[in-house]
């Protein structure tokens, strides 16, 4: 099942860029490499912080650890806590200006819980997963 997430997810950030001399799950982190801005956003729908620098991105995305995520139902008993939304310049196709580009579009989103697992948005589609210790607490850091 994580292999059909994994390739929706590849497909969806870069379409038929995708190297298929690599593990599924490096391409899914790969993908997120894409992205260009993460806004940081409090329970309270505050933004807290807006990442833009790129190697601050990387660093984020790294630190995600994606590979070892598990899918699992976040549990009833789960607060919400913060969201990361993550944003990436629209791609641009065959006839089109790189000019009417330059805005960020966004792509998708994490939600944190006060126990480590997260959602995983893409659009209208929500998966979740079970999170290791580091990765819940690198998410809860953030203010």
């Amino acid at each position: 099942m994580l292999f059909l997430i994994a390739i929706c997810v590849l497909i969806f950030f870069v379409g038929c860029n995708s190297k298929i001399n690599k593990s599924d799950s490096e391409n899914w982190a790969d993908s997120l490499e894409n992205v260009q801005k993460i806004e940081v956003i409090s329970p309270e729908e505050n933004p807290i912080l807006t990442i833009s620098d790129k190697q601050e991105v990387e660093d984020f995305v790294n630190a995600l650890k994606i590979d070892k995520w598990e899918m699992k139902d976040v549990p009833s008993d789960a607060i919400k806590g913060k969201q990361f939304d993550l944003y990436q310049q629209k791609t641009i196709k065959f006839g089109e200006s790189s000019k009417d580009k330059k805005e960020l579009k966004h792509v998708a989103s994490i939600t944190t819980y006060n126990k480590p697992y997260l959602d995983f948005n893409l659009d209208d589609v929500k998966f979740s997963f079970k999170i290791p210790k580091e990765v819940f607490e690198y998410l809860s850091e953030y203010q």
